[in-house]
């Protein structure tokens, strides 16, 4: 082997030859790491390793820091440490499925000799913003650092092929594992012992024992208020109830609220703890709820990160596990009993009916296996003959592989991350509605017999998921970007979807198919302003109608609202679910927005646009950033602190007519400053004869 010539494919063969070994032998595993951990010490081209991972950690401080641990700087968390790097993206499953195991190793073992350090790499531009990010944050109450890898280069610099991906590197800076992919990074914990156990008298315990983290310096203020939050954060799925009620399940405070249709709360299930207890409603935990659905008075609730579908009688006032074992599960095909049978993070809930007997079924949007499960109240028959038992759990949708696949055959079908699912009627048919997510998507599914299509959104090719956007349109030619809610008005025959990661409402008219962005003016003038879309959403969830009033989870701003679909207005901008609830959300500081006005003959280059700073009324920088593209609505900046009075905003963009594109710059002042937002607006009619590229 040349000694030129490490790298991370050299890497990966390490890795996969140890994980083969022990795959035939797993009783020697203790052994085999060891003799692994050997042989990389023992080999010739040390200095070409160190100098791997050497390179890679400078690639790793040149990003921009989103959280840091206070212990140390991030340079010095990197010397005399076992140094674990977690490449990830906010909306991957996998991702759910493994970060909360980073997390435990990050707090039994960061306070003397691990540093964690998480690369975000993002998939879908939503992500690329840091603002989104650190959202993110806080809603899984990540404790360790954080980097910004919004162009990727981290990513390709490494080679990474999927998320997951985690790389280990001892105290000599001699890279150790890659693992790569939900399955292998289960186990990073079981591999690091005998790591512990050969640097045992070389680790360089870290001074301050503390797990407190900050953010950037232009983000302090926004973590500290974050932290005082103590009320319902991130509202995720709402369910209306047959006596007209509102059940809100929070995935960020891990409870759900009942409150009459007006906002006013009746009762709060859960304690706030991420657990998996049950029990009443002061007993009970959960771990990110989010769909819900009801039947027999009972509310039946997707307990996401406990795998589980939990029931909340409100008779009795408790809270009992239905279905799942509260651990992960691998079973794609299902068919035992209640809490017999594992699952894998279930989304959303959907009660239907039989196409063949009208018996009852609850129907289970199952994210983490890619598919769509069916829970049977009682014995019921099924497509294809299936009889699905009394109190069994079963897989009804989809292969188990991750695609964008349509079938008339429903388990052969492909599914990608489904989340929201609803009944519905198409072509006077009943359907289920799907928002499958990762392939950005809606699909349709016959009730009939299965028939499993494509509604709106993604491509033709099955294998690309990667087809998101935000157009308007039929078929394939309406693009989404990562939708999670639908919800079926039936007097209009409108299909309503929360385009989530385009942070707008959508809908298809199921008597023309065809898709287009639908906006809601706020009643309230203060928030008005003129604006035809003056509702603004960020990161809108869970949808549910009730007559002609349509309820949003507007999670990232922590509220509901309530839509009338017969005049397109929120008539009701938030409940008044608290304190917290009670003021515009903004975690103590101020939204910077920016819209961008182009002539119809210019476009912002795509991938890299140009840069914005915004200044203070000195004229010093307060925060900046990249714009990657060009939006047709607003699009968040990121947070300034309530203190800070904003002067205007400093921009350089890349406008571009035909092939030809050139570097505009210019100054704008706001258009709007209150306590909770600023807005600027950037013109520009014609293209300047300045510098072009």
């Amino acid at each position: 082997m040349s000694v030129m010539n490490f790298n991370t494919d050299l890497f990966r063969d390490l890795t996969f030859d140890l994980l083969s070994d022990i795959s035939h032998d797993s009783t020697k595993f203790d052994e085999l790491n060891q003799s692994y951990l050997n042989k990389i010490h023992e080999r010739i081209d040390g200095d070409e390793l160190i100098k791997y991972t050497r390179e890679f950690y400078e690639k790793i401080l040149s990003l921009q820091i989103v959280q840091t641990n206070r212990r140390a700087q991030l340079k010095d968390l990197m010397h005399g440490n076992i140094v674990i790097v977690y490449f990830w993206t906010f909306s991957d499953i996998q991702v759910s499925h493994t970060i909360h195991k980073v997390i435990g190793i990050d707090k039994r073992y960061s306070s003397a000799d691990v540093t964690v350090i998480c690369v975000h790499s993002p998939k879908y531009d939503h992500e690329k913003n840091k603002a989104n990010i650190m959202h993110d944050i806080e809603e899984r109450s990540l404790p360790f650092t954080v980097v910004d890898d919004s162009r990727r280069l981290v990513w390709k610099h490494v080679d990474c092929q999927l998320w997951p991906t985690v790389l280990v590197f001892g105290p000599d800076s001699l890279p150790i594992y890659i693992f790569e992919g939900e399955n292998h990074v289960q186990h990073l914990e079981r591999f690091l012992v005998p790591v512990f156990t050969h640097y045992k008298s070389s680790l360089y315990p870290i001074l301050n024992n503390s797990l407190a983290t900050t953010n950037s310096s232009e983000n302090v203020a926004t973590i500290k208020a974050a932290s005082k939050v103590k009320d319902f954060r991130y509202p995720s799925h709402i369910c209306v109830t047959s006596n007209e009620q509102l059940y809100i399940s929070f995935a960020g405070s891990n409870q759900l609220v009942l409150c009459d249709i007006d906002g006013k709360v009746i009762d709060i299930i859960g304690n706030r703890n991420a657990g998996m207890a049950d029990g009443d409603i002061n007993q009970a935990e959960f771990d990110s709820p989010h769909g819900l659905a009801e039947f027999n008075s009972c509310i039946y609730i997707a307990d996401t990160n406990n795998h589980s579908i939990r029931v909340f009688d409100p008779n009795s006032r408790r809270v009992l596990t239905m279905i799942g074992t509260g651990r992960l599960g691998t079973d794609k095909i299902g068919g035992l009993q209640r809490t017999q049978q594992p699952i894998a993070s279930p989304w959303d809930l959907c009660i239907t009916e039989s196409p063949f007997d009208s018996k009852i079924v609850l129907l289970i949007s199952m994210a983490g296996h890619h598919q769509i499960w069916a829970y049977a109240f009682e014995e019921t028959q099924w497509w294809n003959d299936v009889i699905l038992k009394k109190n069994s759990c079963s897989s009804i949708i989809g292969s188990g592989f991750e695609e964008n696949k349509n079938s008339s055959e429903p388990m052969s079908a492909g599914l990608a991350s489904p989340r929201g699912i609803c009944n519905g009627i198409m072509n006077e048919e009943p359907v289920i509605f799907i928002a499958d997510s990762n392939s950005s998507t809606i699909r349709v599914v016959t009730l009939n017999d299965g028939h499993v299509a494509n509604l709106v959104g993604g491509v033709a090719d099955p294998t690309n998921l990667a087809a998101f956007g935000d157009l308007d349109g039929t078929g394939h030619h309406a693009k989404l970007q990562y939708p999670i809610g639908v919800a079926f008005h039936y007097p209009s025959s409108y299909l309503y979807i929360t385009d989530t990661f385009n942070n707008k409402l959508k809908r298809v008219d199921m008597k023309t198919l065809l898709c287009s962005s639908y906006f809601a003016t706020d009643d309230d003038m203060k928030k008005k302003r003129g604006e035809t879309n003056s509702s603004k959403f960020y990161e809108p969830y869970g949808i549910a109608i009730l007559d002609h009033f349509l309820y949003v989870a507007d999670k990232n701003n922590s509220y509901i609202k309530r839509i009338d679909l017969d005049h397109g207005t929120i008539i009701e901008h938030r409940f008044y679910l608290s304190e917290t609830l009670n003021e515009e959300r903004s975690f103590g500081s101020k939204q910077a927005y920016l819209a961008i006005f182009l002539d119809d003959a210019l476009k912002l280059r795509d991938g890299n646009a140009g840069t914005w700073t915004i200044e203070d009324e000195d004229g010093l920088k307060i925060c900046d950033g990249e714009l990657i593209c060009h939006v047709p609505d607003q699009i968040l900046l990121d947070y300034v602190s309530c203190d800070k009075q904003v002067r205007s905003l400093k921009y350089e963009l890349m406008v571009c007519q035909d092939n030809k594109c050139t570097m505009m710059n210019g100054v704008v002042q706001p258009v709007n400053q209150t306590d909770s937002i600023i807005e600027f607006i950037i013109k520009i009619g014609q293209i300047e004869t300045t510098k072009s590229s």
